[in-house]
């Protein structure tokens, strides 16, 4: 019975070795209480600092994107902290001006807000009187606006009644198919990247199409299928970035050319 006592006593750890583990555990749980409240002072102090306000906000991303746009967005964003500005609402309000769900706000530090702007669903902009309709590649009415607001977007003219589309109301049949006609070519030279060099796509009273070019270019065709046949050499011209020529694509293939004064 003794030896057993005495090798229990010999289990147990001493009294003093306890003790040393039982300090040991507080001087860390005092450490990191430490930690905590330096780190939150810290945080604190770079919430209220001058050094981290927003200067500068940047928009990158898609062709058709006009930073204009978000400017009654951004502006109010200028002076405040980075750390505490709300990132997420500006992500969401951006999705809606832009009309795109790839939106991305990245901090860089100290003072900078870069929103990275993903492809807008939007083709181009149809004049209605004294109004603005931004339409996607199906001819859908997405915003109304009193005046250009994108002007990296280009303007479709020409097509009589298009003032129904405001009224969410289809065009009669044969200037539904020419809106149609229009909007696929502008959607096939946004897939390329190309949209951002479109001024304008007008309906001619001699049933052609004029692609007009920001360079101050003309494209002259018959429609869709026309342009099918002709993209690569209109591509291959865009990205050349060539100004100042009209090209007559009406016969397939073929390019008339002459310099536009």
């Amino acid at each position: 019975m003794k030896d057993k006592r005495t090798r229990e006593r010999k289990s147990r750890p001493p009294r003093k070795h306890k003790r040393k583990i039982l300090v040991h555990r507080v001087v860390a749980f005092v450490l990191v209480i430490a930690g905590i409240c330096v780190g939150g002072y810290y945080l604190l102090c770079a919430a209220n600092s001058s050094y981290l306000e927003i200067m500068q906000i940047q928009v990158i991303g898609s062709a058709t994107t006009d930073t204009h746009m978000l400017d009654e967005i951004t502006k109010p964003l200028i002076g405040q902290n980075i750390l505490t500005a709300d990132v997420n609402s500006l992500s969401n309000q951006v999705k809606k001006t832009l009309h795109t769900d790839q939106v991305r706000v990245i901090r860089k530090w100290p003072d900078t807000l870069i929103i990275n702007a993903g492809d807008t669903s939007l083709v181009g902009a149809v004049i209605s009187g004294g109004s603005v309709l931004y339409v996607d590649q199906n001819g859908h009415v997405l915003e109304r606006a009193s005046y250009l607001s994108n002007v990296n977007l280009p303007i479709v003219s020409g097509i009589p009644d298009v003032k129904k589309l405001k009224a969410h109301s289809s065009l009669p049949a044969s200037n539904q198919e020419k809106l149609e006609d229009a909007l696929a070519i502008l959607s096939a030279l946004k897939e390329k990247g190309f949209l951002g060099k479109i001024s304008e796509i007008h309906w001619t009273k001699y049933n052609t199409y004029r692609i007009i070019t920001k360079n101050n270019s003309v494209f002259e065709i018959t429609g869709i299928d026309n342009f099918e046949k002709n993209k690569s050499y209109i591509e291959t011209f865009l990205r050349e970035n060539r100004s100042n020529v009209e090209v007559d694509l009406q016969i397939d293939h073929h390019a008339f050319m002459k310099n536009r004064t």
